[in-house]
């Protein structure tokens, strides 16, 4: 198999080194004290430097071929294989967990407190009308008796953004359902306010989040981590309450 250019030079450079490196025994330049083959060795020197210097060149050249190449597939967001590549606007390699989901908190902290400042604005040159902001932000807007938690999950795998004391006639809605064997019991479904509380949290934990190749068909996840919104329907609160209540009973 004939050889590489790329390993051609690299021959060539370990025999210029091997010359600059040999120590020279002819019996003349030992009789003399002055070796009359340190111009060959000079030469040599300048020569691998040139190699070496071309080498640099094409590394840099592959360097900034390559980072191109990704470039382009992230802002795309697959490559030719169809493995999914993202990266959030806040995303920053090496950063740990702990900085990401405070990261989190005080984007959400913020939206909350964008949200109290008041739509309507007047300004000195405005006497008769009111200038209008229009801003739809679900965070903001959501009612002020809703909690947010923002949770590391077990492994440190996932941030889990929670939603609690979420009013019952603003984030859900009871359907009466039949089952199978004609019994009837209450599914709650959320309403189009909630999802879209959910969706904007989502997308401020996908923010510091990266995908460096899942493939979902060959159930391959190469993301940073995973994030969860969660929020639980007032079935679930009671049952919960329920619990509590009996957990308080047997320790009394």
């Amino acid at each position: 198999m004939p050889k590489s250019k790329a390993s051609k030079t690299r021959t060539r450079i370990d025999a210029l080194r091997a010359m600059i490196d040999k120590e020279c025994t002819a019996p003349t330049c030992q009789e003399s004290g002055a070796c009359r083959h340190e111009g060959e060795k000079d030469a040599a020197r300048h020569m691998l430097a040139r190699l070496l210097e071309k080498l640099k060149d094409a590394a840099e050249d592959e360097r900034d071929e390559r980072a191109k190449m990704w470039a382009e597939i992230y802002e795309r967001g697959y490559d030719s294989h169809g493995n999914t590549y993202r990266r959030g606007a806040k995303y920053r390699a090496g950063q740990s967990m702990k900085e990401r989901a405070a990261g989190i908190r005080a984007d959400i902290k913020m939206a909350r407190k964008a949200g109290q400042t008041p739509l309507v604005q007047e300004g000195p040159g405005l006497a008769t009308q009111a200038l209008e902001t229009y801003r739809f932000d679900p965070i903001g807007e959501a009612p002020e008796q809703i909690k947010f938690r923002v949770r590391i999950g077990p492994g440190y795998g996932s941030i889990r953004i929670g939603i609690d004391n979420i009013p019952q006639e603003w984030g859900w809605i009871a359907e009466e359902v039949v089952e199978y064997r004609g019994e009837k019991y209450t599914r709650w479904r959320r309403t189009q306010a909630l999802k879209d509380l959910e969706a904007e949290l989502k997308s401020v934990g996908q923010a510091y989040n990266a995908d460096h190749g899942s493939n979902l068909s060959t159930d391959l996840f190469m993301q940073a981590f995973f994030v969860f919104v969660e929020s639980d329907d007032p079935e679930r609160l009671a049952r919960h309450a329920e619990y509590e209540s009996k957990r308080r009973d047997r320790r009394t």
